[in-house]
């Protein structure tokens, strides 16, 4: 994938007129940050938080005048009707996001919208802060630095010399407040999220949100049960382990990553049967290897879809069809 960003704009979008404005955003570290930096520029706006596979219906469903989209990747059999939606639609659209995209893709978005800022393996916190980094506070690179540590996207040229004007110890506890926080039922709802991205709009700190420090550190308690729990549970195939419907859905990254570890294998598996289909969330110790694609094959194989990173993807797939995913999985794997 190409390493430069692309940034397009259009006439329209300079045009200074009043807009009611909708902020449509990822739940996870990075999409809490990206959405509190366009909540600092446009601070009337609306944050609504979606994800790939509900994130067409949401936006068909919102009526704004300008629609910012922040961290959301494009669920692959939504992507023709996300294109027609964008070609038809009179808002405003301004789209950040880091997540792969084909180059037909990513050239019909350039010709459709207002604003496109894509550059794969960086956050969406910190392409969004460049954007409108002269129409913000200076200090507010420190959640663009949080984002990008909560997304493993801090070894950018510009995370690396930002995060030397500050207190790496600090910042890092920062993140943790954030990334940990929200695993707990406290802080796993939008609106508690929500609370956090005015927060951090408002120049304060995660761990200026009441509750949120305590409901960290009881995820730090939880996730080292989970080790012990998935260590007796997890069971592999082939070069993957994977754990069943664990309770801690909060927790589906470390698990993932856990399965693996406890398995001594490169990839890790945590699947969630949910009532129509089941959740899959997969994460390796293996950087060699592009999860992304192996999920979105291996879903499709099976009927359902899938992407994400190359070392932190997921998929969604019909019930039943599981064992059919990991032996799929495993072909693709070569191992």
């Amino acid at each position: 994938m190409p390493v430069t960003s692309i940034f397009i704009e259009s006439e329209r979008y300079n045009k200074k007129v009043k807009m009611s404005t909708m902020i449509l955003t990822h739940g996870d570290c990075d999409g809490i940050c990206a959405g509190a930096i366009a909540l600092t520029r446009f601070p009337k706006s609306d944050v609504f938080f979606t994800r790939p596979s509900s994130f067409f219906d949401d936006l068909r469903n919102i009526d704004a005048d300008r629609i910012i989209i922040l961290d959301i990747a494009l669920n692959k059999p939504d992507i023709t009707n996300i294109l027609e939606w964008f070609k038809r639609s009179d808002s405003e659209i301004l789209y950040f996001d880091h997540h792969p995209l084909s180059d037909e893709t990513r050239k019909s978005i350039e010709k459709t919208i207002d604003v496109f800022v894509h550059q794969y393996n960086v956050s969406t916190s910190e392409l969004i802060y460049r954007y409108f980094q002269k129409d913000i506070p200076r200090e507010r690179v420190w959640i663009a630095i949080y984002g990008a540590i909560g997304d493993y996207s801090d070894d950018t040229p510009f995370v690396k010399e930002r995060i030397l004007n500050w207190d790496r110890r600090a910042l890092y506890f920062e993140v943790s407040t954030i990334t940990l926080g929200i695993k707990n039922d406290e802080f796993s709802d939008y609106d508690s999220k929500r609370r956090i991205v005015s927060t951090l709009a408002e120049g304060r700190n995660p761990s200026d949100v009441p509750g949120l420090v305590k409901s960290a550190k009881e995820a730090v308690n939880r996730e080292f049960e989970l080790y012990r729990v998935i260590k007796k549970k997890a069971k592999s195939i082939g070069s993957v382990g994977y754990i069943l419907d664990l309770p801690s859905f909060g927790f589906r990254g470390p698990s993932a990553l856990f399965a693996a570890t406890v398995t001594n294998k490169p990839v890790g598996i945590s699947a969630h049967t949910r009532e129509k289909y089941i959740d899959i969330t997969i994460r390796t110790r293996d950087y060699s290897l592009s999860l992304n694609d192996l999920a979105e094959r291996s879903a499709e194989f099976v009927g359902g879809s899938g992407g994400g990173h190359p070392h932190a993807a997921g998929a969604k797939i019909p019930k039943g069809s599981f064992q059919e995913f990991l032996k799929k999985f495993n072909e693709l794997l070569g191992r």
